[in-house]
């Protein structure tokens, strides 16, 4: 150092001090304020606990977020499965539909075919007292009978077929 220069010359890490009392002070408060900031900084970062509520916030926050979006991930899946529900429950509708009317016309030509069939065998007493009950019932009876009878010799007409075989 030289006499000329003054002691703090020398160091450039110094801010210079303003020669006008004014400048002074609003120097002062500046670094106040950033001084106050630095110590709120450093405050909020060795708060744990408000450390762990903000973490505990941001959790919640992605938890609520997957569980709604996995609610209507589901919720669409659901109405996906009702809506294929809805078109097959139709398809089958429509098949039986159209395919019914053949089948009843099968049912009812091969009972025809089977009734007259056992007409054929029945013996003519038997067929006799049949009408004669039929002409006694009521048009509901006569076919509940009708239905009976003819159940009744099919199963003696299989029976007799596997006592033969």
């Amino acid at each position: 150092m030289t006499i000329d220069q003054p002691a703090d010359a020398g160091d450039s890490d110094k801010p210079s001090v303003p020669d006008d009392p004014e400048q002074l002070k609003q120097d002062i408060e500046q670094t106040r304020e950033q001084l106050g900031e630095t110590v709120e900084a450093l405050v909020a970062k060795t708060d744990v606990k408000a450390q762990a509520k903000d973490k505990v916030g941001q959790l919640t926050d992605r938890v609520k977020g997957s569980t709604a979006q996995a609610k209507e991930q589901a919720t669409t899946k659901v109405a996906q499965a009702r809506d294929q529900l809805t078109t097959k429950t139709q398809d089958v509708k429509q098949a039986a539909t159209t395919n019914g009317a053949p089948a009843k016309e099968q049912f009812q030509a091969r009972a025809t075919a089977v009734g007259g069939k056992v007409r054929d065998v029945t013996p003519e007493p038997v067929q006799r007292a049949a009408r004669h009950a039929a002409a006694r019932t009521s048009p509901r009876q006569a076919g509940i009978a009708a239905v009976a009878v003819g159940v009744a010799l099919l199963g003696f007409i299989l029976i007799r077929r596997r006592r033969r075989s």
